[in-house]
């Protein structure tokens, strides 16, 4: 009995850990390089397509929304699958090893598109090897890698600071993918072959990141709640899922902001071209709106301790919306749009700082409100969101700049150039009003103590042996 009741306090301790610093970092490279394949899939590689290698917008918009619905798909796929599946290097944190070397090779497929074939042909093979590296490789990756933290510790600051690491890093590897791809392209002709050999160096890095983030991080946490929860029948689990509101105020939220990422990521690179006059612009704006999103993450802490995370993002919101606007008066200046950019970093920085602990917060809001605890699947549906906003999203734009005249020429008619500059600018307004909207209904973080002391004393946060 006494040896049961030390194995038991020992897992407690465990669960309650704080993770070092390092531990920290290495969490933090998952993301890096998860975000270098997102850089490229969610606005350069449909540059690609439409400026290099010439397929129609419309062809690539009515692609990517079929595979965002599919991806959406296999999000809950996996968040089931994550449930049963047990390893002994953890629930999470054997996904980051196992899909390291499928991430980066079909990376690099991507880009090996059949010049010579015919259009029939290469829609299949872009709708083959898109959906092979985000349908199937990327959200085997990422879902899992986004539940790990929690599955890190249970000690709710730290588990706030890991995200705070994740998402201030998580930012590096889109800026560095973002400023220095179109460059280093035009550099080496701007043909295919300089898009094959660029990607597969990012690859290359993307694999070592990762195998850095499965070696320096450790699963802790294992709930009782959890371990029952996966023998519950599907429909049970789900019926908990859409009685959360909190988790479908946050589903919206990350649907809209994935709206937002498509918009600015697709948009952006013909924004630089056809309005500022050069496409490497891009790099610019995206380095101008991504260092001060990192600057913001990394000194969010004390802030969110004193305010909130609800309120922090609430007000980023309406502090990115506020800037947008003025875009209106004043779209043609690279500095003042660059200016623009900045402001939207520090408008969005509480929402990426903040959303994957306000989903740790959703799963045990759920836990107390219905008795099941559904951790991967909220993760995994939370995603779904976004895969769905964003396919969505591009399948819109694809089809708008398709109806406006859009050719991918070097030189633009006049209403494809506007339909850009709209795009860009209203894309944004759009989604961020629709974020802000829904931060004024969320009231979790008001409960949120009070529900915590409840559990803890239910015995509902109990370790598993």
């Amino acid at each position: 009995m006494a040896a049961t009741q030390r194995a038991v306090c020992d897992t407690a301790d465990q669960a309650n850990v704080k993770t070092s610093i390092f531990e920290k970092v290495s969490y933090g490279m998952g993301d890096v390089a998860c975000n270098v394949v997102f850089a490229l899939t969610s606005g350069l590689v449909t540059y690609f397509y439409t400026n290099v290698m010439s397929i129609s917008a419309a062809m690539v918009g009515m692609i990517m929304l079929f595979s965002r619905l599919f991806d959406g798909i296999s999000d809950v796929a996996i968040g089931l699958i994550m449930d049963k599946v047990h390893s002994k290097h953890g629930r999470g944190r054997a996904w980051v090893l196992w899909m390291a070397l499928p991430y980066g090779v079909s990376a690099v497929a991507l880009f090996c598109l059949p010049a010579n074939a015919t259009m029939v042909a290469q829609g299949i093979y872009i709708f083959i090897t898109y959906n092979l590296c985000t349908t199937i490789v990327y959200t085997a990756l990422n879902l899992p890698y986004a539940a790990m933290a929690p599955l890190m510790t249970r000690n709710e600051q730290d588990l706030s600071r890991i995200n705070l690491f994740r998402m201030a890093m998580s930012p590096i590897g889109n800026m560095i993918v973002s400023a220095a791809t179109l460059p280093i392209i035009n550099r080496m002709g701007g043909d295919q072959a300089a898009w094959i050999k660029v990607t597969l160096i990012y690859s290359a890095v993307a694999i070592l990141f990762l195998l850095w983030c499965f070696f320096g991080t450790k699963e802790r946490v294992n709930t009782q709640a959890a371990q029952e929860a996966e023998k519950l029948p599907i429909g049970v689990r789900f019926s908990a899922l859409v009685h959360n509101k909190y988790f479908l105020l946050i589903l919206f939220s990350s649907l809209f902001l994935a709206v937002y990422q498509t918009v600015n990521g697709t948009c952006a690179t013909y924004y630089s071209q056809y309005i500022l006059g050069n496409n490497e612009y891009y790099g610019v704006l995206n380095l101008a709106e991504n260092i001060p999103q990192v600057a913001v993450i990394m000194i969010l802490a004390p802030f969110i301790k004193k305010f909130g995370k609800r309120n922090l993002v609430l007000a980023g919101a309406l502090l990115t919306l506020a800037a947008q606007l003025t875009l209106l008066f004043v779209p043609a200046n690279p500095v003042y749009v660059a200016v623009v950019a900045a402001l939207r970093g520090v408008g969005k920085a509480p929402l990426f700082g903040c959303v994957f602990t306000m989903m740790a917060d959703v799963v045990n809001y759920g836990h107390w409100k219905t008795g099941v605890r559904v951790q991967a699947l909220i993760f995994s549906a939370a995603t779904v969101g976004q895969k769905f906003g964003g396919g969505i999203t591009g399948s819109v734009i694809g089809n708008l700049m398709d109806a406006s005249g859009f050719t991918g020429l070097a030189e633009e008619i006049p209403s494809a150039v506007a339909m850009v500059q709209n795009l860009y600018i209203w894309g944004t307004i759009f989604a961020w009003a629709v974020i802000a909207a829904l931060m004024f209904a969320y009231k979790l973080d008001k409960q949120y103590d009070g529900m915590m002391s409840e559990m803890a004393q239910k015995g509902m946060l109990k370790q598993a042996d």
